[in-house]
This record gives C-alpha cells, sequence and structure tokens, in this order.
C-alpha cells in the first residue's frame, strides 16, 4: 500500500518524505485552503522539486481549465487532483491533458455507486473522502464500508481524517474485498504540527508501517 501525503508547503519536508518512501506528494492549488501551496512556494520551486520514485499531485477546485493547466506545466506536475464540483465533461478534457484524480465526498446517505458512475470512463483514478463544509482537510474520517462492490471498476486513493493511531482500522480494511483497488492511503491534517507542517516523526513510524501490509 503506497502512501499520498497531501497539503505540502516546504521542499525540505518533500525532500524528507521522499526518503520515508511516500509515494505521492500532493500541492493545493486552492487559495482558500490553509495549505495553500502558493503561499509559501511559488511555482518554480514546485517545478524544481524532482524526487525519483515519488509523483507530484496538484489538487484543484473548480478552477477553469486553462487555469488548471497552465499551472500544471509550471508546476512541473505529474497529476492533477480535481477536488471540488467538476463535471464529467471537465473531467474528460482534462484526461487529455494530465492524469486526472477526481475526488468524491462521501456522507453517510450517499450511494457510491451512483455518485461515481458518470465519472468511471473519464477519469484515471477516484479518491473517497469525508463530506464537509469545506473542500477536504476536515479531519474527519467517513464510513469506509460505504466503498463495498463500488469501487471494483477503478483504481483509487483511500482519504478522510485518516491518522496514526489507526492502523487496525487500515489493517482490516486492507485485507477486505473492499480495499481491492485502493492504491494509496491519502494522509493530511492527522500529521501536522500545523496546517501545512508535517510531523514527520509520526510519519517515519507510520509510513513503513502501512507499506509492509
Amino acid at each position: 500500500m503506497k502512501i499520498k501525503v497531501c497539503g505540502i508547503t516546504d521542499i525540505a519536508e518533500a525532500t524528507a518524505l521522499s526518503k520515508e518512501g511516500v509515494g505521492y506528494i500532493g500541492f493545493i492549488f486552492y487559495p482558500a485552503s490553509k495549505r495553500y501551496a502558493l503561499s509559501k512556494l511559488s511555482l518554480e520551486q514546485i517545478k524544481s522539486i524532482q524526487l525519483p520514485g515519488v509523483v507530484k499531485v496538484g489538487v484543484f477546485v473548480n478552477e477553469p481549465m486553462e487555469k488548471v493547466i497552465a499551472t500544471a506545466d509550471a508546476a512541473g506536475l505529474d497529476m492533477v487532483q480535481l477536488h471540488g464540483d467538476e463535471t464529467p465533461n471537465y473531467c474528460k478534457e482534462m484526461a487529455n491533458h494530465y492524469p486526472v484524480i477526481k475526488a468524491f465526498r462521501i456522507a453517510e446517505t450517499d450511494n457510491v455507486a451512483y455518485k461515481i458512475a458518470e465519472f468511471i470512463e473519464v477519469v484515471d483514478y477516484l479518491l473517497f473522502d469525508t463530506a464537509s463544509s469545506m473542500y477536504g482537510g476536515s479531519g474527519i474520517s467517513f464510513n469506509w464500508s460505504k466503498l463495498a462492490n463500488a469501487t471494483r471498476q477503478k483504481p483509487y486513493f483511500l482519504s478522510g481524517g485518516i491518522g496514526p493511531d489507526d492502523t487496525l482500522k487500515i489493517t482490516e480494511f486492507i485485507h477486505s474485498g473492499t480495499a481491492e483497488n485502493c492504491i494509496a492511503l491519502d494522509v493530511n491534517s492527522k500529521f501536522e504540527i500545523e496546517p501545512g507542517k508535517k510531523n514527520i516523526a509520526l510519519l517515519h513510524s507510520f509510513i513503513p508501517t502501512i507499506k509492509a501490509l
């Protein structure tokens, strides 16, 4: 199981995470986020981050497509994560330019299979986060069993308040049929000292355990 650490705002931390074996690092390009990458880094600095084996993901929320593409080009991104209310047609067009992760915010009443149906054929990956008033970063988990029988057609990332105390829950999930196409855990706020500043020591103990599952 791979790990994606989102909300990166520091070059040194990105390098440290690479050494810890992280597979993906996420830069948030949503100005309302407390982890807005461009509040701490320039596009040129993000482009300069070249870490072998680490995929750079840009997170966008309801941005014009031209702006997403221009930002991704300037920042040297490998993938884009669409975390807003983007339509299937938007995602399909974006996938002609960059591999697309489409995020879905899951509430207890959601029918996940219905929610993702129109996107299955037009994106490369899915990501499941917790429904909240924000576009991610809530630090709250959702009921992972809701993904059962809805995620067999596309690889996906599991997000939403995953923390260092969830090892047993993650282990049970990974060994369930629901996790068959789960390629990575997406972690953020539960591994921070403050928004945008990661707790590398916590990740140092967490990552090897999860990668071994």
